[in-house]
């Protein structure tokens, strides 16, 4: 059983880390402005700015950043502040973490590492979605819907998306950045994907990249551990829709004889307009409606 943070109120606290690359302006202060307008309050790391090279802070620093966040009981949720790369260096660490009590944690991207980590060894439900520097500042999120994720008693979280291959699936939802995932493939810290719903999304990676990185995760057998299967916008990815077309139809051949579910075009992580996704809960794919349209209803009940 997975156990659930409170959800958040106004005025709660938010400790936003760096686990990855360095923050940077104008992003650092947009994104610090999104979450003070949504009604929280906010405390940054030490010297967020900091970082010579592509991570923000050593590896131990950044356990230390979480550490103090999850240990002081006036913050109520962490929001990692940007991707990029270096979140990986926390993986043979993490197992050091004291957990005084579930927190609300979102990130995405790079930072998938942590979730991964916080879902399937501490039992953790966590949030992927926009990055405090990075999405929420650049206004690329549904702002009622990431409040609706985080606060209060509210109804079921629905993602639209496009049916690749249909069917219906029900079981717990993991996921998350998709060139993170295929790295940790024989590794010991691969996320746990047996008889789960598993989210996969990228940006940036041009359509060659993407198949390899599919090729990868089909090789090492893990869309047959599968309940359902979620891809994300994969926004930079296709130079047009006719490559994209081309792309999918590929891969609905590939993934048609799993009998199970596949949607695309589900709008977290990277997405134009991103939502957050529950990690951890109960989540229901259907991919039966003939028109093409469909929704991932993920069961949300605090």
């Amino acid at each position: 059983m997975q156990h659930r943070p409170d959800p958040l109120v106004p005025g709660d606290t938010i400790g936003v880390f760096l686990p990855s690359s360095p923050a940077r302006e104008p992003f650092r202060s947009q994104g610090l402005q999104v979450l003070r307008d949504m009604g929280f309050r906010v405390r940054e790391v030490k010297d967020p700015l900091a970082g010579a090279d592509f991570r923000a802070r050593p590896p131990q620093q950044a356990m230390d950043d979480l550490q103090g966040f999850f240990s002081d009981p006036e913050i109520k949720g962490l929001w990692a502040g940007r991707g990029g790369y270096g979140s990986n260096y926390l993986l043979p660490l993490l197992d050091q973490l004291i957990l005084p009590a579930p927190k609300v944690i979102v990130a995405s991207s790079d930072v998938s590492y942590l979730l991964w980590h916080l879902l399937d060894r501490r039992g953790l439900v966590v949030f992927y979605g926009p990055m405090a520097y990075a999405g929420l500042a650049a206004g690329e999120y549904d702002r009622e819907q990431v409040l609706a994720a985080l606060t209060a008693n509210r109804a079921p979280q629905s993602f639209p998306g496009e049916v690749l291959c249909p069917g219906r699936a029900r079981g717990l939802i993991t996921g998350g950045c998709l060139s993170n995932f295929a790295s940790l493939i024989g590794t010991p810290y691969l996320p746990q994907v047996k008889g789960r719903i598993l989210l996969l999304e990228d940006v940036n990676e041009r359509p060659y990249r993407l198949d390899r990185l599919l090729w990868q995760c089909e090789q090492a057998k893990v869309f047959r551990r599968l309940r359902g299967l979620l891809l994300g916008e994969f926004p930079g990815c296709f130079k047009d829709p006719a490559e994209k077309e081309a792309f999918y139809r590929h891969w609905r051949e590939r993934l048609s004889g799993l009998g199970i579910p596949v949607l695309y075009d589900i709008p977290c992580g990277h997405a134009a307009c991103s939502r957050i996704l529950p990690l951890g809960v109960n989540a229901e794919v259907d991919a039966e409606d003939e028109s093409g349209s469909l929704r991932c209803e993920i069961g949300v009940k605090w």
